[in-house]
């Protein structure tokens, strides 16, 4: 069921006219049902319905279309033409519905549903489905914080500092950047449940990773996959070094430097394994539910902690999508030569460990590496400091 508040702007398309003034006396009963309030914009004719959504200017969160039967199959093109400039260029999922057979052209998806006109209720179940995924009001909602941020930029910074930015020659392109970072923190790092300006303090598994990866170059913490064995890998190199320079097609590092990555359940049950007890290896989460629970934290913080010996040699990756819950072991690294990775199907590029996490990878695996062993002291030798302490004291 919906929990996300928004007022939907939907295109009906139907051609037939008492279908039509039927279903917009019956469609908005399924949106009240999903809790959500909906202005249904009716629409009688294809052409002037594919006019509609080509208009960069109109923006609808969902569109409800018959295809049309008769001998004009030009009319069942248009709804094709319609359902494909919006896959892929638009946030917004789509019901087709017909009494007649689905059209071969269609591609049906998740979100874009086929329905039975002639089976009493399948496009309320259509429209509830799609509904139900909130991607609808997700699209509204994304608009109005966008605008919202944006809005609140322009009238809260940009007007005060303007003579100074003028003043710098900011031009539009750099004005543009200054409002898309602004607006993608203000809605990627504040909650969206709390009034006001509050960041996030606690992220979700999906937070640690862009998924999948946006940039065509390789970047830290890119997460590459091993097409012979599903093994996974972490890129270490610095984004510096995996630039492409201008006029040049690879960049200065020919190979990449990556850690190997492991399960986590595999991981915790050898890191904490006696190497000197062969019976039964013992559980790592002994204890009442409040020592789990601090073991668990200690695990899943950077680096990993509670994690046998050598501190600093594990980083927790939580599990999403494709990626297990799984940790990266300083211990075993592999360089990967450049254009392996580019050229061959060994390699597949699965998702980007996300800023801070990338750099915090970074920061773990340098410390650990940069430690430096030193003969011990003899405690003996500055006993002094005991006895002088206990003077002070008495």
């Amino acid at each position: 069921m919906s929990n996300i508040t928004a007022r939907l702007q939907v295109l009906l398309v139907e051609d037939e006219p008492d279908d039509l003034i039927q279903y917009e006396r019956d469609f908005p009963a399924v949106f009240s049902s999903c809790q959500v309030e909906v202005d249904i914009h009716p629409c009688d004719n294809f052409d002037e319905a594919f006019e509609l959504t080509a208009n960069p200017l109109l923006r609808y969160d969902l569109i409800i279309s018959d295809t049309y039967k008769g001998p004009f199959q030009n009319r069942d093109a248009q709804v094709i033409k319609m359902v494909d400039n919006y896959r892929g260029h638009r946030f917004c999922p789509l019901v087709v519905y017909s009494s007649s057979v689905k059209p071969d052209a269609l591609p049906e998806t998740a979100f874009v549903v086929w329905a039975d006109k002639a089976k009493p209720g399948d496009i309320e179940r259509a429209i509830s489905y799609l509904l139900n995924t909130n991607i609808p009001q997700l699209a509204r909602k994304l608009h109005n914080d966008i605008e919202r941020s944006a809005g609140s930029y322009l009238w809260g910074f940009l007007e005060n500092k303007w003579g100074n930015l003028n003043s710098e020659q900011v031009d539009a392109a750099v004005l543009e950047r200054l409002i898309r970072r602004r607006a993608a923190l203000q809605i990627g790092r504040l909650n969206p449940s709390v009034e006001g300006s509050q960041e996030i303090e606690e992220v979700k598994a999906s937070e640690y990773y862009i998924y999948p990866s946006i940039s065509e170059n390789l970047r830290l913490g890119e997460i590459l996959k091993n097409t012979e064995d599903n093994s996974l890998r972490v890129v270490l190199t610095p984004h510096c070094h995996l630039r492409i320079q201008p006029n040049e097609t690879l960049p200065r590092a020919d190979y990449i430097q990556t850690v190997k990555v492991f399960p986590a359940k595999e991981t915790i049950l050898n890191a904490n394994r006696d190497p000197n007890n062969t019976g039964t290896p013992r559980s790592p989460w002994r204890g009442n539910p409040d020592e789990k629970t601090e073991k668990l934290r200690r695990r899943i913080q950077s680096p990993a902690g509670d994690m046998g010996k050598l501190d600093g040699r594990y980083w927790f990756m939580p599990g999403f999508l494709d990626i297990p819950g799984s940790y990266c072991d300083f211990l075993q690294l592999e360089s990967v030569e450049y254009q392996e990775i580019g050229d061959t199907k060994k390699f597949k590029r699965v998702a980007t460990i996300d800023a801070p996490f990338a750099e915090a990878l970074q920061s773990c695996f340098t410390r650990f590496y940069l430690k430096v062993g030193l003969p011990s002291l003899n405690p003996e030798d500055f006993r002094h400091l005991i006895d002088e302490g206990e003077t002070v004291g008495s």
